[in-house]
């Protein structure tokens, strides 16, 4: 026989106080947490004067039937008081599905001997022979039991126990020994029971619902607010991103700016060639600064955007890893990898993964050699091991203290170039591998000390049949087709060499023509593939250099198929900022070449070459 506030203001308070659960992962399993948390809410203030009440009915039925069996049910109301008030229920924090069992047990036994010792007024207070003071007592139990069954608990089987507890005796004893209108009440108290289990269900159904919109309501509020957050990071990160970007944008572009307003004056005043050579040097270093970071930034934009779908296949690491060592300069790198080393993973990814640590270790060991080092793995559990490989790119350079090791993975975080230096890159070359690792679906681990040098690696996993001397790793194994440009390195350009430029930008036509020119090559420059097509004489080329991006219905890749067509043997070029792994392997399929953009001179003169031997 207790009360307590309102379910709606005892939910609104305990959902704002609640802890977060933890260890059950549904919606059911935290509301009922929730609601064993509100059924157990302290009510000290409504014990007192519930309290005094029962003490109220003991002293009426002391007076009017017997003193010590009121003093008995007193003493138990007394004890039970004293439970509830000075020894509440302890919870378990965090709740799991095995403890909040538990507790909502512990719960259910505290709440039926409260409820049974208010209850066994209907044995101990009832008097046989009075009919006046058993229904003054049913009434007084029923009405125990209407207030029990909205304050004891919210939990259902706690609730329902109770009521039937405390109803059972007066129930019992009105039919075995009360007089007629006491068994009629009797009667009347068995249907009271079955309606209040029916109330409880019910009203605990909509506690729970209520409860599980306001555990909704604030799982949304916390995932926008974290998604609100996740927003401003990443707003904050883009612009921290491009803040750099245009940072280091903006440097070889006023030096390019500077560098060729010192050429002018120079070419003016008739400065000396080594002055003018010196000149010319620092714009192409500019040059090639800008070329690097504009490079980077579309692959790290391409990446972020998947542009580039992954195509796993045998890779053998031998073949790759010497490329790589060779263009870095292979007396600076070396390589250690057995000659079957083959993994299963996207080759192109791949290679740019390699080439960024290679590049990142070389930048930063200003003394000493690169190691290329691959070692055999075995991955998964003792019951199912997979065979792998380990690659490591070991240097022995400046190092990375602790610190900052996770740092380094950061977009324009360089470690040892204080000073910005662009020729130690702009601190993309890592980032990148972040991403493209995260693709592969790969770790990069790291491994440094500051004057000891790093070791970057990562596993990759062998080919299901690398092992057993398959088709796949037999064709991964065969060394791969090199372009030999070597002859064609020496010799010159034929005078009167007749090139076919469709450019639309009037300022890179007006430069490739220029040099065309400065190798008495002959240029026939147009801005679209119509003007092209209506205009030029097909039979008298040697070679085509074409735009993908051109103006008309016809772009440069319809336009070089246009060519092709019309005169076979014509050496076609693709030129375009925006060459990706389909337009690469179009041209190659075609027998064509692709150019990105910006175009380097060696780069033209090959194609040009390669025309003039056809």
């Amino acid at each position: 026989m207790n009360s307590t506030p309102s379910s709606s203001s005892v939910l609104s308070s305990g959902l704002a106080t609640a802890p977060a659960v933890v260890g059950g992962g549904s919606d059911r399993f935290e509301i009922q947490c929730e609601v064993l948390r509100l059924s157990i809410r302290p009510i000290g203030p409504v014990l007192a004067v519930q309290y005094l009440l029962n003490c109220g009915v003991a002293a009426l039925f002391a007076w009017q039937y017997s003193l010590p069996r009121a003093l008995l049910w007193m003493a138990l109301i007394t004890g039970v008081t004293l439970m509830r008030g000075f020894f509440p229920q302890r919870l378990p924090e965090p709740f799991s599905p095995q403890t909040l069992r538990a507790a909502q047990r512990t719960h259910t036994l505290r709440t039926a001997v409260w409820e049974l010792a208010h209850g066994l007024a209907g044995l101990l207070l009832f008097n046989p022979e009075r009919a006046d003071l058993q229904l003054l007592l049913g009434l007084i139990v029923m009405g125990m039991t209407l207030s029990s069954a909205f304050s004891v608990s919210f939990y259902t089987p706690a609730t329902q126990l109770a009521i039937t507890l405390l109803l059972a005796p007066i129930i019992v004893t009105g039919l075995w020994l009360g007089a007629p209108v006491m068994i009629a009440v009797s009667v009347i108290g068995i249907g009271l029971t079955a309606m209040m289990w029916k109330l409880v269900a019910e009203r605990s159904r909509q506690l729970e619902e209520n409860i599980g919109l306001r555990l909704n309501e604030r799982t949304l509020r916390e995932q926008a607010l974290a998604g609100l957050r996740a927003s401003e990071q990443a707003q904050a990160e883009r612009l921290r991103f491009f803040s750099a970007a245009n940072h280091d944008l903006r440097q070889p572009v006023m030096a390019i700016g500077l560098q060729a307003e010192v050429l002018r004056q120079q070419l003016h005043g008739g400065a000396d060639m080594q002055a003018v050579q010196h000149t010319v040097g620092s714009l192409a270093r500019a040059q090639q600064a800008l070329e690097g970071l504009t490079n980077q930034l579309l692959e790290i934009g391409r990446i972020e955007a998947a542009v580039d779908p992954l195509r796993p296949t045998a890779v053998a690491l031998a073949p790759l890893l010497h490329e790589l060592a060779r263009q870095a300069g292979e007396s600076r790198v070396r390589v250690r990898c057995p000659a079957g080393a083959v993994v299963w993973t996207d080759t192109v990814s791949l290679r740019r993964v390699l080439a960024n640590l290679v590049d990142n270790a070389v930048k930063f060991t200003p003394r000493g050699r690169v190691l290329l080092a691959v070692r055999a793995r075995r991955r998964g559990d003792a019951a199912g091991q997979a065979p792998a490989w380990r690659v490591e790119v070991r240097d022995s350079g400046i190092g990375i203290a602790a610190d900052a090791q996770a740092r380094v993975f950061n977009d324009f975080e360089q470690v040892g170039n204080v000073e910005r230096n662009l020729q130690r890159g702009h601190g993309l070359g890592l980032a990148i591998v972040r991403r493209l690792a995260t693709q592969l679906g790969i770790e990069v681990s790291l491994r440094s000390a500051p004057g000891r040098g790093s070791v970057f690696s990562f596993e990759l996993p062998a080919p299901a049949d690398a092992t057993g001397g398959g088709d796949i790793a037999q064709a991964a194994l065969a060394p791969p087709t090199l372009p030999i440009d070597g002859p064609d390195a020496a010799r010159t350009l034929r005078p009167g060499l007749a090139v076919l430029v469709v450019e639309d930008n009037t300022v890179v036509a007006d430069s490739l023509s220029a040099l065309l020119r400065q190798w008495q090559v002959q240029p026939r420059v147009y801005a679209s593939a119509a003007e092209a097509l209506a205009l030029a004489d097909l039979r008298a080329l040697d070679a085509a250099l074409c735009d993908i991006r051109l103006p008309g219905a016809l772009d440069g890749i319809a336009l070089a198929e246009r060519l092709q067509q019309q005169k076979p043997s014509l050496a076609i070029a693709l030129i375009s900022a925006d060459i990706n792994e389909a337009t690469q392997r179009l041209a190659t399929e075609r027998g064509w070449h692709a150019l990105r953009k910006p175009v380097q001179p060696d780069e033209l003169r090959n194609v040009l070459l390669k025309a003039q031997r056809g």
